[in-house]
């Protein structure tokens, strides 16, 4: 029953999503043949622009209101009228919140390979300069490669986030979204605690920190993102087990 949740989830992302998807491939695939042309034919340099324009917002577009998605689905199906649903199934608060976090998960990788794609499709992301980079700077690259993977994770971990922030307003009779905003602002108070416990940690193990060698202050601020990936890790497996205890003690479904 787990995996027939979970399939269902993805089947709703994908008749949601699917037009836009196509929409913006095809915008995106007349762009990259249009300037392949540009120099052949002035149609061609007319039509290129206005398309890789459009191009650009169809993939904004489709970034954002997917990972949006992925939070409304939450609501609807966890406190709203098809909630009523979801909570009959033969299965564990536990294993439904597993199921929508690993539907959700899915889609933003699916998501993630699509942008990225998209994106070197139309090369506004060059992964030969990119790859370049390590010849050039080896500490550079190690930086960049990690914040970029970092930023993915914490894409992740803010799902979890966000489901808890959710589960929190929505087990409130009223001002359900009040309660809501009120939990991001407590995650992003101990978030800044522990950034800067974070940052006093590696100070500590190296107080010289902004005065070192370049090669020794990448390797210190790798260590200063490995401390904030450990801590943003713990509060998102924190959050999990609050959506998890909410729904369980504290179900609150809505009607209409």
């Amino acid at each position: 029953m787990m995996k027939k949740l979970y399939k269902w989830d993805l089947i709703s992302y994908f008749n949601q999503l699917k037009w836009l998807f196509v929409s913006t491939l095809f915008l995106s695939l007349v762009s990259f043949i249009a300037k392949q042309f540009i120099d052949d034919n002035f149609i061609w340099t007319f039509l290129y622009q206005p398309v890789y324009i459009m191009s650009i917002v169809g993939i904004i577009a489709l970034s954002v209101y997917s990972y949006f998605s992925i939070f409304q689905r939450y609501y609807q199906t966890m406190f709203k009228d098809e909630a009523y649903f979801t909570h009959t199934l033969p299965l564990s608060k536990t294993r439904i919140l597993i199921s929508k976090m690993l539907s959700a998960f899915t889609l933003l990788i699916i998501l993630i390979m699509i942008v990225g794609g998209l994106l070197i499709l139309l090369e506004i992301i060059n992964i030969k300069q990119f790859w370049d980079l390590r010849l050039i700077d080896q500490n550079l690259f190690n930086i960049s490669l990690f914040s970029v993977l970092s930023a993915i994770l914490m894409l992740f971990i803010t799902i979890l986030v966000i489901y808890a922030a959710i589960s929190f307003g929505f087990s409130y009779n009223k001002r359900e979204w009040l309660y809501t905003f009120l939990y991001f602002i407590i995650y992003y108070m101990v978030n800044q605690f522990l950034s800067l416990l974070s940052m006093g940690i590696n100070l500590i193990f190296n107080p010289n920190l902004f005065d070192s060698e370049p090669d020794q202050m990448f390797n210190s601020l790798i260590g200063i993102i490995i401390v904030q990936l450990i801590f943003s890790i713990g509060l998102g497996v924190l959050n999990f087990f609050i959506s998890r205890l909410l729904i369980t003690k504290k179900l609150n479904l809505k009607n209409g």
